[in-house]
């Protein structure tokens, strides 16, 4: 409600501790003393006791009394002079104390001196304004008047000492008395602050209460220039005569209407036929604070009509009720008076007096001090919008404003005025050209205007220097509203702001800014090892082929709590103040508060202060070194400047961000026309009636007229060289890849970019983000050489598909089909789209793992052919495994084949890429076959191969983002057209020839017809078609004598049975006849059955057929008479080779006690070539870990005979050597021999129909048939 004069100055004032009062003696003392006379009394009791032997007793008697008394003498004088030491150190200590008090005192009197002193300069009564205004008086545009006197605090405030126990209590009291005498200081100007007040009514006696007004009146009327206040007058044709003196203030003249004796009075009486007509200027929306005394008129709702900017002041004769905090009431009593204000206590103060000659004195000063006809009493007040070249920014001409500057025009611009009216510069320049710089400091809290004095200095700049000679960077931590609109200037290098909500830039801009340093040292280096860029200017401007290197003023808002989140950032700024000056770097740093060792060192930088009003005493003190900038008014645009420690400069900062002002220097009504209807105010109250604005003005950014600093920014927006940009954006949004390849579209072609042969596999696939450098680099991918192969690794949702996509659309659109064949594991599910290239072979998903493992396949059989020298293509080959993790985790089988095909692959144009989530799922051995890698945000940022650190700061957010192995930030581009359509599909359609030879996949059934139709002459026995070379795969008896079979109900075995059986039949008619055992009898009748010895179906039949034949077979073994040359041959016997056949062997062997049929053939197995003897063992997958301990099936798979392993169930474990069972089709099955192991499609044999089937002969099961028909 009350401000003080003046603010505090100093710290409280604490008086010395109180000394300790004395102790008494006390028992203690008492002991003390009378231990002598203890003593004494034993001498007079041993001189009576002597008295009594003899002689004469009255000697005696005597010395024991002349004893007593002496002793009693000695305790007498002892004990007074005790007393009398304590006394006089008491005394001495209430004295020295005394005398702290004085000084004390003598102090305090001084500062309440000093303070009334400087109360009464800043708020002189009324009798002494005139004489004050005469002077030097300064206008402060402080919206307070002073009103009367009351005891405020004294500035210089005493502290009593916390009281003891032991405290001498008059020299406390003393104290007490002191503090209590001191703290007030009486008779103080008591100043009523006017700002949030609507109403202020004072009540009392009617002399006193216009003696009162018109004190008020001319207090707030010294305090601000007309174009802060205007002073108007409601009353009535009775009460308007006292107030005469009121038309000489130039407060109550209109700035917008004048009649022929001058200026239009803002004086209006009800009952005069002119209503309010003259309150017009009072009436408008806009317009400076106003303060409307009411004398003797009804005001009944007249506030509620009135603009929030006009305060009335009213004379009433009864005090009545306040109704809301905007209203003040002054009630006067005799010589005091009485402030209250709701949810405030009440103020008691003594009252001024004004006489009416006084207040016309102070009008008339004021009207010698304003008005344009009289001679300026206080100097020139300065246009500093003209000296900006902004007095009519709609007409400014940047060609002829941004004339070249030199000497003391450079890097000078005009702030504002000081308190006498003169403009106040600041000069960028260092010391040695004159000027206060090159860095500077600003601090202002909330509502100082700190803002806007940025905006000012900003604008100013830029309307007073070309972009050649001027850039900035303006940076703000909080939000961006302090330089909203001004990043359309030419000069600005950067704006950055919101760095609060992102921390992340903070670092960029740090990076950015000393990138900036390191180039401007670089130009200087260049141009000739200059000193300075005055140097560099000098040259440049002598004709000398430079580009021009700008002052760059780099202004930081709110950097106290940039360093507070950065504290590194510091080392950056004192950088900038080392090297500023030869560099052509300015610094100007501002915040809201300075702590005490916030600047960590930048103090000696800094050589220019400017202090808005600022939260505390200790803030101004950090800034400027005193207390002054936190006793300013609450008034935006107050401040000091301090340009070097011995000047300290108070001024107001000139405001941009208002309305367009007309050549007058008011501020131009919106073009239209504005209707007042005549009002009179009865004690009813009336209601004012405003018309709308026809033909409003032009729009700004917020909806309201275009601002100065708009319409300036629009006049320069697109003149000059635009400033070297030092800060690009972090990277955001994803470029397209054909802004980076630029593919044309040509007939025979179609849509692809031009390159030659050794660039083809260099392609680009993002950006490469270099803040420090202030550039963007082309993220390219280098396939040539030992970089041929490239692992692109992630974790989820970071791009890493798209970055495949990227890779292999941007190969595509370098390369024909004809010199580029891709295939592309898809286990991520996210490379589909690929398919549409024409030079994509084939595609397989995580869903088909036969395709899969058939482009490995067909990879690996067609790099085997280059190796040989036998494929005459000479088109790259380009395998894309998207999901290594997966590929480990289902597809095991193709882990080695394709690390493989990275290790020789390089020299046949063959090359591997990878997309992993981590790199631990690559093995080392991979690893090390990678020559090319594209980190992108990974899961576990510890597990980074580029840069942990960097990895850690890669948004989770942002697919496409990655680090690089120096650290830079990278982004991949998007596989598409800058319109966003599919760039794979634009290449697919636009393609006129043949697209690459397509993945040729293994048949999901072939015949025997088929496959004996590929190799007529073979003569193996056939099986089917293996994956790799889809080539017909046989199975050589010489060489693989047994063959085990495991698989799944349905999987195909009986088939394979049947199909072998036809193949001996075809291989060897004469030369070979088949035992089948077929428990089940599905092979009844299917078989060539005049290649069949025995069929046998039950384990008895067979146990006796076997036995026999085991004897037979028996009598081939060779005995001493053969020769070398007969077993080289296999001569020494003559007869049929024999096959069996057996199915369902877990059938066959099903007996827990009985022998197996088939024991009788074990010790034959080893021996089997020589006896001609092979067997071939069908059984179910499903314990088949278990069966294998069976001595015929463990002595097969000893012998390392073939393994067929059909469809079954990869949980039975390793099954052939390290080899598990896995789903798969009927008919497909896996051939695991002793040089590995690849998958087959068997052949399939058509059962014959009834009428084909053979007739089965009963001597079948004739064991000498038999054994007739093998000798045979």
């Amino acid at each position: 409600m009350t401000r003080p004069a003046t603010a505090p100055r100093a710290d409280p004032l604490v008086l010395p501790a109180v000394p300790d009062l004395a102790p008494a003696e006390g028992a203690g003392g008492l002991v003390a003393n009378a231990l002598p006379m203890l003593g004494s009394m034993g001498s007079i009791a041993l001189v009576a006791s002597s008295a009594g032997s003899g002689g004469d007793p009255t000697r005696s008697y005597l010395a024991a009394g002349m004893f007593l008394l002496a002793t009693l003498g000695f305790v007498v004088v002892q004990i007074d002079r005790q007393r009398s030491r304590r006394a006089a150190g008491i005394s001495e200590a209430r004295a020295g104390y005394q005398a702290e008090l004085d000084d004390a005192r003598h102090r305090v009197r001084a500062a309440a001196g000093t303070q009334r002193e400087e109360a009464l300069r800043r708020c002189p009564a009324p009798s002494a304004l005139p004489t004050a205004l005469t002077g030097g008086w300064p206008a402060r545009g402080e919206h307070r008047a002073r009103i009367g006197t009351h005891a405020e605090p004294l500035h210089l405030p005493l502290v009593a000492p916390p009281p003891r126990h032991s405290t001498d209590p008059a020299l406390a009291d003393a104290g007490a008395r002191l503090v209590q005498a001191h703290r007030l200081v009486p008779d103080l100007p008591f100043a009523l602050d006017l700002t949030g007040v609507r109403s202020l009514q004072v009540a009392g006696p009617p002399a006193a209460v216009r003696d009162l007004m018109r004190a008020l009146v001319c207090s707030a009327a010294a305090e601000c220039t007309p174009q802060q206040l205007a002073v108007g007058l409601l009353g009535t044709v009775e009460t308007v005569p006292a107030w005469g003196w009121l038309t000489w203030l130039p407060h109550a003249h209109s700035a917008t209407s004048a009649d022929d004796a001058g200026p239009v009075r803002l004086v209006a009486a009800t009952d005069d036929d002119r209503g309010l007509a003259p309150l017009a200027d009072l009436l408008a929306d806009e317009g400076p604070p106003a303060l409307l005394v009411v004398d003797g008129a009804a005001t009944s709702g007249l506030t509620a009509h009135l603009p929030d900017r006009v305060a009335v002041l009213e004379a009433s004769a009864a005090s009545r009720p306040l109704t809301g905090p905007d209203q003040v009431r002054i009630t006067l009593d005799g010589t005091l008076g009485r402030v209250e204000r709701l949810r405030t206590e009440p103020v008691e103060f003594a009252p001024d007096t004004c006489p009416t000659t006084v207040a016309e004195a102070v009008a008339r000063r004021l009207l010698a001090r304003y008005d344009d006809d009289a001679p300026a009493s206080t100097g020139p007040t300065v246009d500093v919008l003209a000296q900006l070249n902004l007095a009519s920014p709609a007409a400014l001409d940047p060609a002829a404003a941004w004339r070249h500057r030199e000497g003391a025009d450079r890097l000078r611009v005009p702030l504002g005025v000081d308190d006498s009216g003169a403009a106040v510069h600041l000069d960028l320049k260092e010391s040695a050209q004159g000027g206060m710089g090159p860095h500077g400091l600003v601090v202002g809290a909330t509502g100082s205007g700190k803002s806007e004095l940025l905006r000012t200095l900003v604008l100013g700049l830029a309307a007073t220097h070309s972009p050649e000679q001027l850039s900035l960077v303006l940076v703000d931590f909080k939000g961006g509203a302090t330089f909203a609109g001004l990043g359309d200037l030419p000069h600005c290098s950067a704006v950055i702001t919101n760095l609060a909500d992102e921390l992340d830039l903070v670092e960029r801009m740090d990076d950015a800014l000393t990138g900036e340093l390191v180039r401007r040292q670089e130009l200087l280096r260049a141009a000739g090892h200059l000193s300075s860029v005055t140097e560099y200017e000098q040259r440049r401007l002598g004709g000398a082929d430079l580009e021009p290197l700008p002052a760059l003023l780099l202004v930081v808002d709110e950097f106290a709590e940039l360093l507070t989140v950065r504290p590194a950032m510091v080392e950056t700024f004192n950088a900038i103040g080392r090297l500023g000056r030869s560099l052509g770097l300015h610094l100007l740093l501002a915040s809201q508060r300075l702590e005490e060792g916030r600047l960590r060192g930048l103090e000696s930088h800094l050589s220019y202060r400017i202090g808005l009003r600022t939260f505390g005493a200790a803030d101004s003190r950090a800034v400027l070194g005193v207390p002054d900038a936190h006793e300013l008014p609450a008034v935006p645009g107050l401040g000091y400047l301090r340009a070097d420690p011995t000047t300290l400069v108070r001024f107001t900062s000139a405001y941009v961000s208002g309305p367009v002002r007309t050549p007058e220097g008011t501020s131009a009504p919106p073009p239209g026309r504005t209707t007042l209807t005549p009002f009179t105010l009865t004690r009813e109250g009336s209601h004012i009636v405003t018309r709308g604005v026809e033909n409003p003005r032009p729009k700004g950014r917020s909806g309201a007229a275009p601002s100065l600093l708009e319409t300036a920014v629009a006049r320069m927006r697109g003149h000059g060289r635009p400033a070297h940009r030092i800060w690009l954006p972090p990277l955001q949004r994803s470029p397209a890849l054909a802004d980076l390849l630029a593919p044309v579209s040509t007939p025979d072609r179609g849509l692809h970019t031009p390159t030659s042969p050794d660039d083809a596999l260099v392609v680009p696939i993002g950006v490469v983000d270099r803040p420090r450098e202030q550039r963007r680099d082309t993220l390219t991918v280098d396939l040539r050489g030992a970089n041929g192969h490239l692992a692109v690794v992630g974790g989820p949702r970071s791009g890493v598909s798209t970055a495949l996509r990227t890779v292999l659309t941007g190969l595509a659109l370098t390369h024909t089909p004809q010199r580029l064949r891709c295939y592309v594991l898809d286990l991520g599910g996210d490379l589909g789209g690929l398919a549409h290239l024409p030079h994509v072979s084939g595609v397989a998903t995580r869903s088909e793992p036969d395709v899969a493992r058939r482009v490995v396949a067909e990879v690996t059989a067609l790099l085997e052919r280059r190796e040989r020298g036998a494929d005459p293509r000479s088109d790259r080959v380009v395998v894309v495994v998207d999901g290594w993790g997966v590929l480990r985790t289902e597809l095991t089988d193709l882990e080695e084949p394709l690390t493989d095909l990275a290790a020789r692959g390089l020299r046949c144009g063959v090359h591997v890429l990878i997309g992993a989530r981590r790199w631990a799922d690559l093995r080392p051995q991979t690893r090390d076959l990678v020559g090319s890698t594209v980190e992108l945000r990974l899961g576990d940022p510890l597990t980074s191969e580029c840069d942990r650190r960097s990895a850690e700061k890669v948004p989770a957010d942002a697919p496409g983002r990655g680090i690089t192995h120096e650290g830079h930030h990278l982004l991949i581009a998007r596989p598409s057209a800058p319109d966003g359509s599919d760039l794979a599909e634009a290449v697919a359609a636009s393609w006129p020839g043949e697209p690459a030879p397509p993945l040729r996949l293994l048949p999901a059934r072939v015949s025997l017809a088929e496959v004996r139709a590929q190799t007529p002459r073979s003569r193996g026995l056939l099986l089917g078609v293996d994956e790799q070379h889809l080539a017909p795969v046989e199975l050589d008896p010489d060489r693989d004598g047994h063959l085990l079979v495991l698989g799944d109900s349905g999987a195909g075995k009986t088939n394979l049975l049947r199909t072998l059986a036809h193949e001996v039949a075809r291989t060897r008619p004469d030369s070979a006849r088949l035992v089948v055992i077929d428990p089940r009898r599905t092979l009844l009748g299917d078989l060539p059955q005049t290649q069949v010895l025995h069929h046998l179906s039950t384990a008895q039949r067979a146990s006796a057929a076997l036995t026999d034949l085991a004897g037979y077979l028996e009598a081939r073994l060779p005995g001493p008479e053969v020769t070398p040359v007969e077993l080289k041959r296999r001569s020494w016997w003559r007869g049929a080779e024999v096959y069996v056949l057996v199915d369902d062997h877990d059938l066959v062997a099903a007996g827990a006690h009985a022998p197996s049929p088939l024991a009788p053939l074990v010790p034959l197995l080893a021996h089997g070539r020589d006896v001609g003897l092979h067997v071939v063992v069908a059984r179910r997958s499903a314990g088949a870990a278990r069966a294998l301990h069976d001595p015929l099936l463990q002595t097969v798979r000893d012998l390392g005979s073939p393994t067929l392993l059909l469809s079954g169930d990869p949980q039975e474990g390793p099954l052939a050597g390290a080899v598990r069972a896995e789903r798969m089709p009927p008919g497909r099955a896996r051939l695991v021999t002793r040089d590995g192991s690849g998958v087959v499609q068997l052949a399939w044999t058509d059962q014959p129909s009834e009428d084909e089937a053979p007739q089965v002969s009963a001597t079948f099961a004739d064991g000498q048939s038999a054994r007739s028909s093998v000798s045979s």
